[in-house]
């Protein structure tokens, strides 16, 4: 088998953008080759070429190559020390400065199958109890995971990490299942949604203006320019004072370095950022 020419894997993801609406062409190169060979192997196709017409002609291929290049990696709580912080520090500070607006509204993008928004909206309940009104809005590029997290029903095993009193206080759980109670889903709004294309935010999110913006282990996938150009639309909706999360091993394009400060209270290592007062 012969991996892809570039110019055979641009025709490939030119496919998939027409097809099902989702742009890869500017995500990192080595990443999108591994998910495309990886369905050459599972096709029997032994060129790019070969894969290109499989592709065409098979429409539900375009499906199952879809799938290998999304990879939806997510849990409850996940990186502990990062929420500890959102706990202990960040979102008590965001409620009270949103307690003249009566509402505090988060955005979490690349949602996959939705701990990731059920964990930061457990944390805004409790930030919240005797404060503002909260809201999330959580989004992802693939439809079946934005699925899945509407659901909001998972294996008994995967909430583990849930601290105990939010366990108990936020999930009904039976058997083996664990589900999200009633008055918390009524908080989380899921959309799919394509950080990179045509629509700043979420269509879920009739107001685009947020106190707190998680984006984590995403930007690993694109390359330095489109990293800068996905962050200053992230930043464009983020209210000044706000707070941004990445992932561990992301970092700040140079040019945005002046926009944002880590934030106050939180080691850099957690990479909890905050919008400058005076950032335009």
């Amino acid at each position: 088998m012969v991996p892809p020419s570039h110019e055979e894997l641009t025709a490939i993801l030119d496919l998939v953008a027409e097809r099902r609406g989702v742009d890869f062409r500017d995500y990192r190169p080595p990443a999108l080759e591994r998910g495309v060979v990886d369905r050459m192997a599972r096709t029997s196709c032994r060129t790019g070429a070969e894969y290109r017409l499989r592709v065409i002609k098979d429409p539900e291929e375009v499906g199952h190559l879809l799938a290998g290049l999304i990879v939806p990696v997510t849990g409850f709580f996940r990186d502990p020390a990062v929420f500890e912080a959102l706990e202990r520090t960040v979102l008590p500070d965001l409620a009270r400065g949103a307690q003249a607006r009566g509402l505090l509204r988060a955005w979490v993008a690349g949602a996959a199958t939705g701990e990731e928004a059920w964990s930061v909206a457990m944390l805004m309940a409790e930030a919240c109890r005797d404060g503002p009104g909260f809201e999330v809005i959580a989004s992802d590029i693939d439809a079946r995971s934005i699925v899945a997290a509407g659901a909001a029903r998972y294996p008994r095993e995967a909430v583990a990490m849930v601290p105990a009193p939010l366990r108990e206080r936020y999930l009904a759980i039976g058997g083996a299942e664990a589900a999200i109670v009633e008055p918390l889903r009524q908080r989380v709004h899921f959309g799919q949604h394509d950080v990179m294309g045509h629509q700043l935010a979420p269509l879920e999110a009739i107001v685009a203006s947020f106190d707190l913006v998680c984006f984590r282990n995403v930007l690993i996938y694109f390359d330095l320019r489109l990293q800068r150009k996905a962050l200053e639309r992230l930043l464009s909706e983020l209210e000044p004072g706000g707070a941004l999360v990445l992932g561990a091993v992301e970092t700040l394009p140079h040019a945005l370095e002046s926009a944002l400060e880590p934030y106050p209270g939180t080691v850099p290592a957690l990479r909890i950022f905050r919008r400058r007062e005076d950032c335009r």
